[in-house]
């Protein structure tokens, strides 16, 4: 969703780099999967994209009541 919003918006990882305060080295390792999010990067990504972090619950196959 990360990269699909910065397609959508023109954004490029040196622009999210310049409002997250990281490197765009280190925000394109993170988009291309050779590093790990956390909640700080996450958070702060999605606030410099406008996006909003949930969590939801998995859809399983059965429902439980």
């Amino acid at each position: 969703m990360i990269k699909k919003t910065m397609n959508e918006q023109g954004v490029k990882a040196s622009d999210i780099a310049k409002q997250t305060g990281y490197t765009s080295q280190y925000l394109h390792g993170l988009l291309e999967g050779s590093r790990r999010w956390n909640e700080t990067t996450l958070s702060k990504t999605c606030d410099a994209l406008g996006l909003e972090v949930k969590l939801v619950p998995i859809k399983s196959g059965t429902d439980k009541k």
